[in-house]
């Protein structure tokens, strides 16, 4: 299978360069093996989409025009009018090669119509969940191809551009605030990360797809969130990182721990002046308050709390579920 799809991709482009060729390979064998690809689209679709986004990976310094409007922090970009991935020159495997596929990933799941990713369209909701399954559907490329498996890590808050006292815990190497978030979404919707990869090539459908189903275990675990409350909170976590990433006039502010001076459109008519305060009373809200519907409602909590990302607000939780499971016992 895995030459075949090469030779598919050469076809369609026989000027292809042979490492970038090898990339777009590796991400579309991991794709089709595992099954990612929804039942009505096709291989020959996506592979399509994602050569009219890039056909080419080139590797940029400081004084890159990428790095000049976006700032030395930026790894890689995906640059749809001159078909160009660019990343940049000195990251260090894995980091490298796996910021190829996750510009790729982007590529592959745009929209022709208006060039935005997967379930990011015309609302802009579910932007964190599109970047975390994106760096998630990256990594797991990596791993697949080299045949290695990355261990869970507990990474303290502060190195992530984030208020201290907090402990994220992800597989990943990059986006791990993203991919924590994303997982206990996946335990409160009891379904894999693969769905959420799968769900973004259906663009706006995909987006639908995720609030039927949410809709159905909110009512279940008698979740506090309604659909659009919990995606605004997300996305506001999601605007206040990138704020803090890229180059912008108030991204020092927000890595002073002050509050921006101009509100920001998170969703369409639903905006908040963005802090790190903010974003961590979001996260505590997003943990506490989903936990405890859980608890209440024979939910997955235990899953849920290993994930949970304030110290402090973990070591109440742990005592919680000692709790639970000791008058579960005196019941038995």
């Amino acid at each position: 299978m895995y030459e075949q799809i090469k030779n598919l991709i050469r076809q369609k482009n026989n000027k292809i360069a042979e490492d970038t060729l090898i990339y777009f390979t590796n991400y579309f064998y991991v794709l089709v093996k595992d099954n990612l690809i929804p039942k009505n689209v096709s291989l020959d679709d996506l592979i399509d989409n994602a050569l009219f986004f890039a056909q080419k990976i080139e590797y940029y310094g400081e004084n890159h025009f990428v790095s000049l409007a976006h700032g030395n922090d930026v790894k890689g970009l995906r640059e749809p009018i001159n078909k160009v991935i660019y990343i940049r020159d000195n990251l260090e495997e894995p980091l490298r090669e796996i910021t190829v596929y996750h510009e790729l990933h982007h590529a592959t799941q745009s929209n022709r119509k208006n060039n935005e990713v997967g379930i990011n369209q015309e609302s802009n909701v579910g932007r964190l969940v599109m970047e975390a399954e994106t760096q998630y559907m990256a990594e797991k490329v990596y791993c697949e191809i080299h045949q290695i498996e990355f261990k869970e890590r507990m990474i303290p808050s502060d190195k992530l551009r984030m208020l201290s006292n907090g402990t994220v815990i992800s597989r990943l190497h990059n986006y791990e605030m993203y991919d924590n978030l994303l997982t206990k979404l996946a335990i409160i919707m009891g379904v894999s990360k693969d769905y959420f990869i799968t769900i973004n090539f259906l663009y706006n459908e995909g987006l639908k797809d995720l609030e039927q189903r949410y809709n159905i275990v909110k009512e279940r675990y008698k979740l506090p969130y309604t659909f659009e409350d919990l995606f605004f909170i997300l996305d506001y976590i999601y605007c206040v990182d990138l704020m803090a990433y890229t180059s912008n006039l108030e991204k020092e502010s927000i890595l002073e721990g002050k509050e921006t001076q101009y509100v920001y459109e998170i969703h369409p008519k639903r905006g908040d002046k963005l802090s790190l305060k903010r974003q961590r009373e979001l996260l505590n809200n997003f943990d506490v308050n989903n936990f405890l519907a859980l608890v209440e409602n024979n939910g997955p909590f235990r899953e849920f709390a290993h994930y949970i990302i304030d110290n402090s607000k973990k070591e109440l939780v742990d005592e919680m579920i000692k709790y639970c499971d000791l008058t579960s016992n005196l019941k038995k």
